[in-house]
Parts: structure tokens; C-alpha cells; sequence
């Protein structure tokens, strides 16, 4: 069965770029993970430091060798102590993309 995962969280505008690059590089290597159907990261064009990431798997196993993942890791090792409001829903329902949304990586 597949997994859509739905990730929110945001940073300090002063970390906002950091995170944002960091962002990039972890899309880019998802998207290239077995079982990645599709893995979009965005931003807001009026809040730059709140970040969503849109990500289907081909199923749960996929899902949690990303969680377990280098790619995962190096993430997580380069934003740590910068996130806040870390929100993580599964297979919850996919609403369009807001027009004042900017894609980081897809």
C-alpha cells in the first residue's frame, strides 16, 4: 500500500536559507530512493522560514529506508536545533499547491 507523508516545520528567518539548502539536497537524493514516487519540497513566498514537503512512497517499507537513510541522517544532522513545529501527518489527503507556493525541489 502507499504512503503520502505530509511534513510541515519551520526556523528562524536567519536560518532560513540554511535550511532551505539543506532542503534541496535531501529532495534530490530521495527523489532518487527506491520506491520514491514523488518527494516536492516548498516554501511560502510571504513566510520563507515554513517549509512543507510532499512525499509518496511506493509503500511502507519504502518510507521508513528513507527514515533510516545517509540522505535522512546528513538532513537531520545539518538542521539540528533549527526546526520547530515539526508536524508529520501520514496519508493524509493532498490539497493543490497555494499559488504564492515556491518549489525548493521536486
Amino acid at each position: 500500500m502507499r504512503e503520502t507523508v505530509v511534513v510541515s516545520f519551520s526556523t528562524d528567518e536567519r536560518d532560513a536559507d540554511h535550511v532551505a539548502g539543506a532542503l534541496k539536497t535531501l529532495a534530490a537524493r530521495a527523489c532518487n530512493m527506491p520506491g520514491c514516487i514523488s518527494y516536492v519540497a516548498t516554501t511560502l513566498a510571504d513566510s520563507p522560514s515554513e517549509f512543507h514537503i510532499q512525499q509518496k512512497w511506493d509503500n511502507a517499507a519504502a518510507w521508513k529506508a528513507y527514515l533510516n537513510s545517509e540522505a535522512h541522517f546528513a538532513f537531520q544532522t545539518e538542521v539540528y536545533g533549527l526546526l520547530s513545529d515539526l508536524t508529520v501527518a501520514k496519508q493524509a489527503p493532498l490539497r493543490p499547491r497555494r499559488p504564492t507556493c515556491f518549489a525548493l525541489a521536486s
